[in-house]
């Protein structure tokens, strides 16, 4: 896997510069229209969460009260990272149907592209949650830990993006299933909550929450980040770990099944 990714770098990237230039290509406010809708949906859900349903976030990590906001948003960052890169594998892979009809080269190569500008979006939008917190003075040497987190989730969502264009590219219907489930996905991830709700409420729900992979990130994330706690060492390496093993499953799934792809595309 790594030879084939190492060789190949250079379409991946040329892929990647594509995408690029094409993504806002026409509109006038170009890459910020990337932040608009994580930003419109923070404001919409940290009204009505808050102020109708009234949850109540931590306490931050620096003993300074708490914000819903930024707690939410955390929890954006990361849902956000997972679900744009399983979606953006199936459209990307239907989208490069006529290209692999004409030209032979892998087609893992322009969803790993498209994946690398989708990255691009994610660290802006991680750049302004750490805006959020430098504001809130709540900064901590856990921050570090984001790292290995976040390069885990994209593994995994990656590896089950990869999986899942197979699919939908045999069987139309996968990608409007999938779109339900990640909506499903979403209410059962604590984003919107804090862990410490469910736990109080029901054990049932609160251990069907935690058989979602998700989860486990975006509980880590609101660690680090928001509560400026380390978790358990074997935590981070498990996550980064589980998320490197299913993009290898992902990747080596979709290299044996796409031989014959763009008859299917």
């Amino acid at each position: 896997m790594l030879t084939d990714l190492y060789t190949r770098r250079a379409l991946i990237l040329a892929f990647a510069n594509r995408d690029f230039a094409t993504r806002y290509r026409s509109s006038v406010l170009g890459w910020a229209w990337s932040l608009v809708q994580p930003l419109a949906t923070l404001v919409v859900f940290a009204a009505v969460f808050s102020i109708v349903f009234r949850i109540q976030a931590p306490t931050l990590g620096n003993g300074e009260g708490s914000s819903y906001a930024v707690f939410l948003f955390t929890g954006l960052v990361t849902w956000n990272l997972f679900s744009g890169l399983v979606t953006l594998s199936m459209t990307q892979l239907k989208s490069s149907g006529e290209l692999l009809k004409k030209v032979q080269f892998p087609a893992w190569a322009p969803i790993l592209g498209a994946s690398i500008v989708q990255l691009l979006q994610v660290v802006l939008e991680l750049l302004v949650l750490v805006a959020m917190f430098v504001f809130l003075l709540n900064v901590g040497w856990t921050w570090i830990l984001a790292v290995p987190i976040l390069v885990g989730v994209a593994l995994f969502g990656q590896g089950i993006g990869l999986m899942l264009s197979i699919l939908n590219a045999r069987y139309g219907d996968v990608q409007q299933i999938v779109l339900v489930v990640l909506g499903v996905l979403y209410f059962m991830t604590p984003i919107l909550y804090p862990m410490s709700m469910i736990d109080g409420q029901s054990d049932l729900l609160g251990w069907v929450i935690r058989l979602n992979p998700m989860s486990w990130y975006v509980e880590a994330m609101h660690d680090v980040m928001y509560s400026l706690v380390a978790p358990p060492w074997w935590e981070v390496v498990a996550l980064l770990v589980g998320g490197f093993l299913v993009f290898w499953a992902g990747f080596a799934i979709f290299k044996r099944s796409s031989e014959d792809i763009g008859e299917l595309l």
